[in-house]
């Protein structure tokens, strides 16, 4: 949302033409409620005068970087959706962004992914990357060097991050046993659980929240194995296949990365209808499984928003627009989907 003088008049409880004297500094107003209405136009992410600085010319230029593990990972189509908004939002503040993709989660891949955008000269970065020592050292060097870290959509331990900007993976983990404690017939539950990579913050901590809460409602259950998929539907549907065909007694498939198409395949390929199938995201070819049955349900985590405030936020800290010290973490809606909403 572009936030206006009129925003920002509405909010503070007053007339435009007080907020309009505040923002250029023309007195006539009480301090305290000056410091009211500044205080909200940091908050909100006022930025002044768009079109006069765009005739005026910029004079600053505030170059982002991005990486994305989205070769290949239709998720993060709606991540760069989020991202180009605020392109076009912030282009006309001197706002550039230089997108670096890559596929899966190669260690190597991400650490030269990184590289690659510094050298570029990025003054800040948006990171969707791996949970490694590595990693979690490359960041800190850039840090050092002066560049502001934005960790997306998974986030990285012992790092020296301006915030994190995504979803919250334990809550989502919760979310999902608690739905699966309502729908489950079984007397136990023996869970089969696909994940992206270990190295993934995000897809632990589904699994480590999955576990709390099915712990904490006494369901009765055993993870009988977990499998990688490195976000590849090939990979899924092999692995998967590979286990659920000598394993009769699984009948629960907890996907919590990509390549769900492909475990819903393998489930699919089974010839059962009793494997209750639990995923992530309502992207398209997960759409069709929800509607088809095969995943009773899946968590979405709004994509668009965190590629749009991850952009938002580096400007906001780049421009002075709002202090590092107090940007907090951005956490997006843990949405439940079923037949009914899906793709909607």
């Amino acid at each position: 949302m572009i936030v206006t003088v009129k925003t920002l008049a509405k909010a503070a409880g007053v007339s435009r033409g007080t907020v309009d004297r505040v923002l250029h500094n023309r007195g006539s107003v009480r301090k305290e409620l000056e410091l009211k209405i500044k205080t909200l136009a940091k908050e909100l992410g006022y930025v002044p005068n768009r079109a006069g600085r765009a005739l005026s010319g910029i004079k600053e230029r505030y170059k982002i970087g991005i990486l994305l593990p989205c070769i290949g990972n239709a998720f993060f189509e709606g991540v760069i959706e989020g991202i180009d908004k605020a392109i076009e939002e912030y282009k006309e503040l001197g706002v550039e962004v230089i997108l670096k993709k890559v596929q899966g989660y190669d260690e190597k891949v991400h650490l030269d992914g990184i590289d690659e955008l510094r050298k570029q000269g990025c003054s800040a970065l948006c990171l969707a990357t791996m949970d490694t020592k590595a990693v979690s050292e490359k960041i800190n060097e850039c840090a050092s060097l002066g560049i502001k870290i934005i960790l997306v959509n998974s986030d990285v331990e012992n790092t020296q991050k301006i915030c994190y900007v995504g979803s919250d993976y334990l809550k989502a983990g919760k979310t999902c046993a608690g739905l699966l404690s309502l729908i489950s017939r079984f007397d136990a539950l023996n869970i089969l659980v696909v994940t992206g990579s270990e190295h993934m913050k995000g897809h632990r901590q589904r699994i480590e929240g999955f576990k709390k809460e099915l712990e904490s409602l006494k369901v009765k259950y055993k993870i009988c194995a977990q499998i990688e998929s490195n976000d590849s539907d090939i990979k899924a549907q092999i692995e998967t296949s590979k286990y659920l065909n000598p394993h009769k007694e699984i009948n629960c498939v907890y996907v919590t990365g990509a390549g769900v198409q492909g475990v819903g395949a393998a489930i699919i390929a089974t010839g059962r209808n009793d494997i209750i199938g639990i995923a992530f995201d309502d992207i398209y070819t997960t759409v069709e499984m929800v509607r088809a049955g095969i995943f009773k349900f899946v968590i979405c985590q709004q994509p668009e928003r965190q590629g749009y405030h991850a952009v938002k936020r580096a400007y906001q800290i780049l421009s002075g627009t709002v202090n590092e010290q107090s940007m907090s973490d951005f956490y997006t809606d843990t949405i439940i989907k079923i037949a009914s909403n899906v793709g909607k």
